[in-house]
C-alpha cells in the first residue's frame, strides 16, 4: 500500500533538466500570491475592523477564501475535461481580480468577505492548474522533490504574508493592498499562460460534483455568516445547518459519484482517508491563532500591525523548522515525531488561551511556537501517505488529477472549517459583537479554547495513521 513512499527519486539535476527549473519556478509563484495573500489578510483584518466594523465576521475572511480555494481545486479537473486549460486559467484570474477589487472597495465587512470568497476561488483554481501542470512536467518518482520545492514557496508565503500585511496596513492601507493582490494575480496569468495552455486533463470524469460542491460551500457560508443572526435560537439553527451540510457532503463523497475528491478521501478505513482527515482537523485547529492573534495584539495589547504580523510568524516559522527536521531523520523516528506532534500542538493551544489573551507575550510566543512545531512534525508523513497510491485504484487517471489538485489545497478545507467554527464560537460568546476590548477578550478566549478539542480529534486520527504505517 505504501510502495511509492519508498521509490527512488531522481537527482535535482534530472528534475530541473530541459529548462524545467524556470517553468517550475513560474508555476509555483502562484503559491506566493495565493497563500501569501491569505496570510496577509490575517494582519490586515484588524485595520478593516477598526475602519468599517464587522468584527463578528473576522473568521469569515479566511473561511470563505479557503473553502472557495478547495472548491476551485476540486472543480478544475472536471472542468478541464470540458474546456481548455488556457480558458480556465483566464476565468480564474478574472475572478481573483474581481474579488480583490470588491474587497478593496467594500463599505462593510460582508462585502469584504464575499470578495475574499471570489478571490479564493480564482486563486485556488490557478493553484490547482499549476499543480496539474507540474505533475505533467515531472515523472512520479520526481514528485517528492517537486513537492519539497513547492514547500519552499509555501514557507516563503507563510513568512512574508503576515509581515507584509502588517507593513501594508501601517503604510498604504488595506484597500490598496487588496488591489495590488488582484493585479499581481493577473500578472501571474500573463507570465504563465504559455505553460498552462499546453496542460491536458489527466483523466476522465463522470460528471460535475454539483451536490458535494454546493453542500461544502453552503456549509461554510452558513457557519461563517451565522454571527449576523441576532436571535440566539436562529443562530444555533443556522450554525447547525452549516455543520450538517458539511457532514452530508463528506458522506456523499464516500458513497456516490461524481465526487470532488478522490474516492477514499473521507473513508476512515483507508490510509488516504485517515491522513487527509488528520490534516483537515489539525489544520482547522491552527486557525484560532491566525483569526484572533493579530486582533488581540493590535486592538487589546496596543501593538502595531507590523509587530502583530511578525508575532504570528512564530507559528509558521516553528511549523517550517519542525517539518524540515522530521524529513531529515530516520523513518522510525519520523513516525514517533508524527504521533507526538499533535500532543505538542494541543499543549500550545492551551497556553495561547491563557497567555496570548492576557498579554503575557513571552509565554504566548512559546505557546504559539509549540502549536506550529506540533503541526510541522505531523505534516510531512501525512502528506506522503495522501499521495502514496494516487493512481493505483483508477487506471484512467481521474483519481490522479483529483489527488494532485487536492494536494495543492488540502489544508484549505480544514482552514476554512476551522476559521468559520472558531469565529462563530467567539462571536457568539461575545454577544454578536467583537469590537471592544472586553468583547475581543471573550471572543478570543472562547475561539482558541474551541480549537483545542478539534486538535485532540486530529491527534487521535494521526495516531491511527502512524500505527497503520509500515514499520521500518
Amino acid at each position: 500500500m505504501f510502495e511509492n513512499l519508498q521509490s527512488v527519486s531522481p537527482s535535482w539535476a534530472e528534475v530541473f533538466g530541459q529548462g524545467r527549473a524556470l517553468r517550475f519556478g513560474g508555476l509555483l509563484s502562484i503559491i506566493a500570491l495565493h497563500a501569501g495573500g491569505n496570510y496577509m489578510v490575517v494582519t490586515l483584518a484588524p485595520s478593516i475592523v477598526s475602519q468599517i466594523g464587522g468584527g463578528s465576521l473576522i473568521g469569515a475572511l479566511t473561511a470563505l477564501f479557503n473553502i472557495s480555494a478547495i472548491l476551485a481545486a476540486a472543480a478544475v479537473g472536471p472542468l478541464m475535461s470540458k474546456c481548455s486549460a488556457s480558458r480556465l486559467m483566464w476565468v480564474m484570474a478574472g475572478l481573483s481580480l474581481i474579488g480583490a477589487v470588491m474587497s478593496g472597495l467594500a463599505l462593510d465587512m460582508q462585502f469584504v468577505a464575499l470578495g475574499r470568497g471570489l478571490a479564493g476561488f480564482g486563486g485556488g483554481g490557478l493553484l490547482a492548474l499549476a499543480f496539474i501542470a507540474l505533475r505533467a512536467e515531472s515523472m512520479i518518482s520526481a514528485w517528492p522533490k517537486v513537492s519539497s520545492l513547492s514547500g519552499v514557496f509555501w514557507i516563503g508565503a507563510a513568512f512574508a504574508g503576515p509581515l507584509l500585511g502588517g507593513i501594508l496596513a501601517d503604510t498604504i492601507g488595506w484597500r490598496l493592498a487588496f488591489i495590488i493582490l488582484g493585479i499581481a494575480t493577473l500578472a501571474y496569468a500573463l507570465a504563465n499562460s504559455g505553460i498552462i495552455r499546453t496542460t491536458k486533463s489527466n483523466g476522465t470524469y463522470d460528471g460535475f460534483p454539483i451536490v458535494s460542491f454546493t453542500a461544502f460551500g453552503c456549509g461554510v457560508v452558513f457557519i461563517s455568516f451565522a454571527p449576523l443572526v441576532e436571535s440566539p435560537i436562529l443562530l444555533v439553527c443556522v450554525g447547525t445547518i452549516g455543520l450538517g451540510l458539511l457532514f452530508f457532503a463528506a458522506l456523499r463523497e464516500r458513497n456516490r459519484a461524481p465526487r470532488m475528491f478522490p474516492r477514499n478521501a473521507f473513508r476512515l478505513r483507508t490510509s488516504q482517508g485517515q491522513a487527509l482527515c488528520a490534516k483537515l482537523t489539525l489544520g482547522a485547529s491552527a486557525m484560532s491563532i491566525l483569526v484572533f492573534g493579530p486582533l488581540l495584539l493590535t486592538s487589546v495589547h496596543g501593538t502595531s500591525a507590523t509587530f502583530a504580523g511578525s508575532f504570528v510568524l512564530i507559528e509558521t516559522l516553528s511549523w517550517s523548522i519542525a517539518s524540515f527536521i522530521v524529513v531529515s531523520v530516520a523513518p522510525k523516528l519520523t513516525q514517533r515525531l508524527t504521533a507526538f506532534g499533535p500532543v505538542l500542538s494541543v499543549a500550545g493551544l492551551c497556553g495561547c488561551a491563557i497567555f496570548l489573551v492576557s498579554g503575557m507575550l513571552p509565554l504566548a510566543a512559546l505557546s504559539i511556537a509549540m502549536c506550529g512545531a506540533g503541526l510541522g512534525l505531523a505534516w510531512p508523513l501525512l502528506g506522503q501517505i495522501i499521495v502514496a497510491n494516487e493512481g493505483e485504484i483508477d487506471p484512467t487517471g481521474g483519481e490522479t488529477t483529483k489527488t494532485m489538485a487536492m494536494v495543492s489545497s488540502a489544508e484549505s478545507l480544514g482552514f476554512s472549517i476551522g476559521g468559520a467554527i472558531v469565529g462563530l464560537a467567539g462571536s457568539t460568546a461575545a454577544g454578536g459583537n467583537v469590537e471592544t476590548v472586553d468583547q475581543i477578550h471573550i471572543a478570543a478566549t472562547v475561539g482558541i479554547s474551541t480549537s483545542i478539542p478539534i486538535a485532540i480529534v486530529g491527534g487521535l486520527i494521526c495516531f491511527i495513521v502512524v500505527k497503520r504505517a509500515p514499520k521500518f
